[in-house]
């Protein structure tokens, strides 16, 4: 067996590297792409932005930047050992533009270079003729705001004991029935294969969850419901769009285990796409790695591609000097994944131990030293829990413990959020974080009985003192999720999305004043690189007229995230809650949020060859701040399973145990997450990072 020569071309070009396996037959490919470039709109055409927003004034021609250019690949129907493709990452929009280009979506120039040979076989036509559409054989599964594909209207659904008769269980979802009245022969066509259908569920550990209404399915829960709905269509190809967001170490390991058995079996074959800090599986024997420019940068067999990476790693590690001004961004984007990938033990890097980056960082990425110091005023309490424990039935979902509390067992949850606390909430999937939120927010309806004060009210009313409404709850609190992301309104615009932080509901006019106003208008300056789709790179425009132009539904899913952690900040609620909230935010825009909520304007990241630096600002220089970071009045409450992810302001956490377990655990930090794995393993354990 022959090994084709690694490929390399000028800096520019791609790397791609020859395949370890042996491909049976060129006729077994199932996709077959041959220096192909591609682009979401036809790049003779003339599209302008005043066409999309309908404004006929100043009309603007809407970039549409080539994607993959002069990409070759090669996804083999069989081969010898088995191939198993991962897409590699830090921009969320190009992840999910590669796996879209496999299953035939994108215009692609010349139209000849993208083939199906292996769906247009012999062997497809028996099997299911079908297949032998991409769109219909390449199953496309992605997990941006993946609650909306179960229904529901109100965020509390999930949470009732009571339901509709017209919610649907995750058996009518897996099987795709879920109409009110279905015909025999739509219920004879879609009902799975009884053994296939018991695999999926045992393979995913969904069997108690049958005959349980998908609105009440936590999120970890409800994305292994969508991978068996794919894997139950009987698809050649699934293509997984980060499936490891939102879950726990653990429970990411066994996803892995499960897609390991089907990609071996080819039933179905599995791509990844993957983000630089996520663990990347074992099993995954080729990646593409793309960068933020839309550009494959190589691709080839893992360990090649690592290499390749490791060589540009130690390369810019060694070639950067004292500067004062920022590091090209591509330089930054290439340092940011060698460090993930390095720090992760995928490659071991030499001659970089005197780079200016090789010791460790003295800041985390949003201002907070390895040891912090400093103190925040702990305030007055703003959620006070005295022994809660939630349960639907005999079935309990939270509190189903004895805690120590001041000496004695009490049952249930006992927990207090003070002003000036900056908590983190983890815990296994399913284990009641979500649920622990919703008494927070007032979303859950045994708010009313269980023992929970909020701003040292109840909402139920007793002699002398009022029960506190919905409305001023939410207007004291911040918050961003899945599932407000879910349920936001797509149709508005990015300037009035913002604006409905001043709002009782995302749909009804905002309450604005100056100072308001103000703010809308600092933060989508601050953030019109990543917001204006229309942006230049070293351009920034004073007006912000684009933010009205320009509907939330079209921007790409990191800006959506970008505008409602914006939404849950900018007006300094009492309560900040951001639950995943960075989560499928592109890397570098992710820490520019994580320093945006610690220090506001005061503070940018500074990019030099010792790593992210947090410097002063010009504004803040000028004295001219007008949106601050967080203040000590203000609580907060974090829930994410990635160490990047977490505010380096966070200091005291709880991890709930999965349900039967024991109790939960409380702890503090010295410092930033970030700067310590001991910290992280202290949740999860040592082999979780």
């Amino acid at each position: 067996m022959q090994r084709t020569p690694a490929l390399f071309f000028a800096a520019t070009r791609c790397r791609r590297f020859g395949a370890t396996a042996r491909i049976l037959t060129s006729a077994d490919a199932i996709v077959s792409i041959k220096n192909a470039t591609f682009y979401r709109q036809h790049p003779e055409s003339t599209i302008s932005q005043s066409r999309v927003t309908g404004n006929d004034s100043s009309p603007t021609a809407i970039p549409n930047p080539p994607l993959f250019p002069n990409l070759t690949l090669e996804l083999a129907a069989f081969s010898t050992p088995n191939q198993h493709w991962a897409i590699l990452s830090p921009s969320s929009s190009i992840r999910t533009a590669f796996l879209q280009v496999l299953r035939g979506q994108y215009i692609c120039l010349p139209p000849t270079a993208r083939s199906y040979p292996y769906l247009s076989s012999d062997e497809i036509t028996q099997k299911n003729p079908k297949l032998r559409f991409p769109e219909r054989a390449i199953e496309y599964v992605g997990f941006d705001v993946e609650r909306s594909s179960f229904g529901g209207a109100y965020l509390s659904a999930r949470y009732e004991s009571r339901v509709e008769e017209t919610d649907f269980t995750l058996r009518q979802y897996l099987s795709g029935i879920v109409s009110m009245n279905p015909g025999e022969e739509l219920v004879k066509e879609m009902t799975p294969e009884e053994e296939l259908m018991k695999k999926v569920v045992r393979d995913l550990e969904l069997e108690r969850f049958l005959e349980k209404p998908v609105s009440m399915l936590s999120n970890g829960q409800s994305r292994r419901a969508r991978i068996g709905k794919s894997l139950l269509r009987g698809p050649e190809v699934v293509c997984l769009d980060a499936p490891f967001i939102g879950l726990d170490p653990f429970v990411s390991r066994h996803i892995s285990q499960v897609l390991h058995r089907l990609a071996e079996a080819n039933a179905p074959r599995i791509v990844l796409s993957l983000r630089p800090q996520d663990a990347i599986p074992e099993w995954i024997t080729h990646v593409v790695y793309a960068g933020e420019d839309g550009a494959v940068d190589a691709l080839g067999p893992k360990k090649e591609v690592f290499e390749y990476l490791r060589t540009q790693y130690e390369e810019i590690e060694r070639s950067v000097s004292s500067q004062t001004e920022d590091i090209d961004p591509k330089l930054v984007e290439l340092r940011e994944v060698g460090k993930h990938l390095s720090e992760r033990g995928d490659f071991e890097t030499t001659d970089v131990e005197n780079s200016p980056s090789s010791g460790p960082p003295v800041l985390s990425r949003d201002g907070y030293g390895k040891v912090d110091s400093s103190s925040p005023e702990i305030g007055g309490p703003l959620v006070q829990m005295e022994g809660v424990r939630i349960a639907y039935g005999s079935n309990s979902v939270l509190g189903d413990w004895k805690q120590d509390v001041n000496g004695t067992q009490g049952d249930g949850l006992w927990w207090d959020v003070h002003r000036g606390q900056r908590w983190g909430i983890f815990g296994a999937n399913g284990s009641g974080k979500t649920t622990l939120l919703s008494l927070v927010t007032s979303d859950h309806p045994q708010t009313y009985s269980a023992p929970v004060k909020l701003f040292q009210r109840s909402r139920l009313p007793s002699p002398g003192v009022p029960g506190i409404t919905i409305f001023d709850i939410q207007s004291r609190m911040g918050h961003s999720s899945p599932e407000v992301h879910a349920l936001f309104p797509k149709y508005l615009s990015i300037r009035r999305a913002l604006e409905s932080a001043w709002s009782d509901t995302p749909i009804t006019k905002p309450k604005l004043t100056p100072d308001a106003s103000k703010r809308v208008d600092v933060c989508l300056r601050w953030f019109e690189a990543e917001l204006n789709p229309l942006h230049q790179d070293g351009t920034s425009a004073q007006d912000v007229g684009w933010a009205t132009k320009t509907n939330f539904g079209e921007v790409s899913f990191s800006s959506q995230r970008i505008l409602l952690f914006l939404r849950s900040t900018i007006r300094h609620p009492d309560i900040v809650i951001l639950d995943e909230a960075f989560s499928g935010m592109d890397d570098l825009v992710r820490d520019k949020c994580l320093l945006f909520l610690s220090h506001g304007e005061r503070m940018r990241l500074h990019y030099t060859e010792a790593g992210p630096k947090p410097v002063e600002s010009e504004v803040q220089s000028r004295g001219e701040v007008v949106v601050e970071g967080l203040q000590d009045r203000q609580g907060l409450l974090c829930v994410s399973h990635s160490r990047q992810e977490i505010p380096g302001c966070v200091r005291e956490w709880i991890c709930l145990p999965e349900q039967g377990m024991g109790k939960p655990r409380f702890g503090r930090w010295e410092g930033p997450v970030e700067l310590s794995a001991a910290r992280w393993g202290e949740i999860w354990g040592e082999d979780s990072r």
